[in-house]
């Protein structure tokens, strides 16, 4: 087993336990088991639950653009002030 198989078993085991959970809900409800009109809507199931997972990050990389935003304006100032400026000691680190 490697590193990339240890990481992403765990994600794989619960992306298919979803999938098998959607597959059996929508079976109880009446549609046909080995079809794909069962599997469709199991993978729309799985696309939404990851979607609500992924909320956070959403936020906080709304948070981060708007922040860099607000600090823009110094940055440039920054930016020209420094702009044409080599490194002194560039051997030196």
């Amino acid at each position: 087993m490697t590193i990339f198989d240890s990481v992403l078993g765990p994600i794989e085991w619960v992306v298919a336990w979803l999938m098998v959970a959607f597959h059996q809900v929508f079976t109880a409800i009446g549609l046909p088991e080995a079809s794909g009109l069962t599997w469709g809507p199991s993978i729309v199931g799985l696309t939404i639950v990851i979607r609500i997972v992924l909320i956070p990050l959403f936020v906080k990389q709304i948070h981060a653009s708007r922040r860099m935003q607000l600090i823009q304006p110094e940055m440039q100032k920054i930016q020209k002030k420094y702009k044409g400026k080599t490194d002194p000691s560039p051997g030196r680190r």
